[in-house]
């Protein structure tokens, strides 16, 4: 049995408090809130999964035992793979949490061993921008499994962890007041994906869709560079915005092999029990088509979030979205986008329209102008990239299916 203590900056205080208990028993999960906490009878960040109560929350299995609201603020992928170089041990699941450190996560939660937190907890400095090249190096040592207990010590390896999400290096700098995300090209890339994930959503941001704010870090090698839209400028405190990703919405799991619950009408109906406003479903719509007409064939539910902004739910700005640019043309995306499943037609784009508060003829209108795109586009890749990232980038970018 493991247990961590889930911590929380309450969103209209500030305050560092106890948010409750986990505790974790094979892949067996048990959730409680903290006593004082319930008696506060204050918010809590799930509250349609898991309203304040308290009795515990047992018998958790979907994602190793971890509710899907403390699950977002859990490394994955290489975060994971960080941390276990880092550590030189098999990790269990509240590891990975405990391990990881609090000052990056995603949202407002933190976690530790004390029944209290810890006075400064989640404070650490993060590095300027000035910082990137020795994450870079600790990456290329990973990837080399040069890590003995000398380059872990040269590297300052434990200091590049990080608790995000995603399978691709990353890592929380700073950089004009702001905390930004930074992701490098992976030495294991055929292309450069960076300028192409630049140009994809720089160009969505240039037709009116919500985007994250992005730049590109040109030197190689190069680096995509995005603000940090969970948490405010350094000037106001980096106050933590809390965030849910679409996974924890639907109540889903991240492992399964098929992945039936997937479905963006779902996504779109959990935002409207929370509260988000009708405007910010048919912005999903809109980056649903956009999705397929990129080419954007990896749009899984933690590509997806909503985070709370001035005492209500919002979709978050757009992040993570560039064409897989193998594959040609979209067929399919991760989620289902009609009741014909994930499959990309016209009809079944346009099948679930009222989830998105939509009217037929208004979600046609929107799909037909995302579809005016498809050139513009092709044409606004060529600003940035060029040769064979230029020519898969344009192969990706098709609205023959969305026009059927």
């Amino acid at each position: 049995m493991s247990r961590a203590y889930i911590y929380m900056e309450h969103p209209d205080t500030g305050e560092i408090l106890t948010l409750g208990r986990l505790t974790l028993q094979g892949k067996s999960g048990e959730f409680i809130y903290a006593p004082d906490y319930v008696e506060r009878g204050a918010w809590v960040p799930d509250p349609i999964n898991y309203p304040l109560r308290a009795e515990a929350y047992t018998g958790i299995t979907r994602n190793r035992g971890i509710p899907g609201f403390i699950n977002d603020a859990m490394p994955d992928g290489w975060g994971e793979r960080l941390l276990q170089r880092a550590f030189g041990q098999v990790m269990a699941p509240i590891d990975f949490l405990l391990k990881s450190p609090n000052n990056d996560r995603v949202g407002n939660l933190m976690a530790g061993t004390a029944t209290v937190p810890t006075h400064g907890l989640g404070d650490s400095s993060v590095p300027t921008l000035k910082g990137l090249a020795k994450f870079i190096e600790a990456c290329e040592a990973v990837y080399d499994g040069q890590l003995d207990e000398q380059s872990i010590a040269m590297l300052n390896i434990r200091q590049q962890r990080s608790s995000l999400g995603g399978a691709r290096p990353k890592r929380t700098l700073q950089d004009n007041g702001m905390l930004i995300l930074a992701k490098p090209r992976d030495r294991f890339d055929a292309y450069d994906f960076p300028s192409i994930e630049y140009a994809c959503m720089t160009f969505a941001a240039s037709r009116g869709l919500n985007v994250a704010k992005t730049a590109l870090h040109a030197e190689i090698p190069s680096t995509l560079l995005i603000e940090r839209f969970d948490r405010t400028p350094l000037a106001d405190g980096a106050r933590r915005i809390p965030m849910l990703s679409a996974l924890t919405l639907l109540d889903a799991e991240w492992n399964e092999q098929y992945h039936r619950d997937w479905r963006y009408a779902a996504v779109a109906d959990e935002m409207r029990r929370r509260g988000v406003p009708d405007v910010d479903l048919q912005e999903l719509f809109k980056r649903m088509c956009y999705n397929a007409l990129a080419g954007n064939s990896d749009d899984h539910p933690r590509n997806h979030s909503i985070i709370w902004l001035a005492g209500q739910w919002r979709l978050s700005p757009m992040y993570d979205v560039l064409p897989i640019v193998d594959e040609g043309p979209a067929q399919a995306l991760a989620m289902a986008v009609g009741r014909d499943g994930n499959q990309i037609s016209r009809g079944n784009l346009l099948s679930h329209h009222t989830h998105f508060a939509l009217t037929r003829e208004h979600a046609e209108h929107l799909l037909d102008e995302v579809i005016g795109w498809e050139e513009e586009l092709k044409d606004y890749y060529a600003q940035w990239l060029q040769g064979e990232e230029l020519q898969m980038a344009r192969g990706a970018v098709s609205s023959a299916r969305m026009r059927k």
